[in-house]
C-alpha cells in the first residue's frame, strides 16, 4: 500500500531547508567552498533535478502499465544496501543526468519555485496512479533497480538528507568567512 505520509515528510524537508536558507544570498549559496566539490546552491539544483528526471521517468513508464514488472527480492536486499551507503555517508558518483544541465549560477527563488511546481506535480502523478501500479517497479534505480513507490520516496528522502548534511557542513563554513 501508497504511504500517503511520504509526502507530506519530504514536503516539510524540504520547506524547512529552503527556510533555513533564505536568509543567504545567491551568491553565498554559489559559492564554491572547496574547488572540485558542488555548492550549496548546486547541491540544491542537484537534488531538484534528480526528482525531476525520477517524474519524468514514472511518467514514462506507467504510460505502458503491462511493461511493468515486480519488484523483487534482490531490489529490495540493494536499496537496504543503498539505505547503509547513505548512512554512512560514502561518496557515490551520482548520474550524469543528474548534474549535466546544472546552471553556473543558480537563483534560489527560482529553483524554490520550480522545485515546489515539480514535487506538486510528483505527488498529483502517484495520486492518480493505480494502487496495483504502485507496487510494481515504477523506476529503475542505477544501484537497487527496479523499485516500488513507496521505495522511490524512501530513496527521495535519503537522497534529500544525505545532501541536507553536505549542505549544511557547507553552510558551517560560509558563516565562518
Amino acid at each position: 500500500m501508497f504511504e500517503k505520509d511520504s509526502f507530506k515528510i519530504i514536503n516539510k524537508d524540504l520547506g524547512d531547508l529552503l527556510r533555513k536558507l533564505s536568509v543567504y544570498t545567491d551568491e553565498d549559496l554559489n559559492k564554491k567552498i572547496n574547488k572540485n566539490k558542488w555548492s550549496i546552491a548546486e547541491n540544491l539544483y542537484h537534488l531538484w533535478l534528480t526528482e525531476l528526471v525520477t517524474i519524468k521517468y514514472i511518467k514514462k513508464k506507467t504510460s505502458y502499465p503491462k511493461s511493468l514488472v515486480n519488484v523483487n527480492y534482490f531490489s529490495k536486499f540493494k536499496m537496504k544496501l543503498l539505505e547503509l551507503i547513505f548512512f554512512t555517508g560514502l561518496k557515490m558518483k551520482a548520474p550524469k543526468i543528474t548534474y549535466d544541465s546544472m546552471p553556473k549560477n543558480i537563483e534560489l527563488k527560482k529553483l524554490k519555485e520550480t522545485w515546489i511546481k515539480s514535487r506538486k506535480s510528483f505527488e498529483e502523478l502517484v495520486n492518480t496512479l493505480d494502487e496495483s501500479i504502485l507496487k510494481k517497479g515504477i523506476l529503475r534505480h542505477p544501484i537497487a533497480g527496479r523499485i516500488d513507490i513507496n521505495m522511490t520516496l524512501k530513496f527521495v528522502k535519503m537522497h534529500f538528507h544525505h545532501h541536507r548534511k553536505i549542505i549544511t557542513k557547507l553552510e558551517t563554513k560560509i558563516k565562518s568567512n
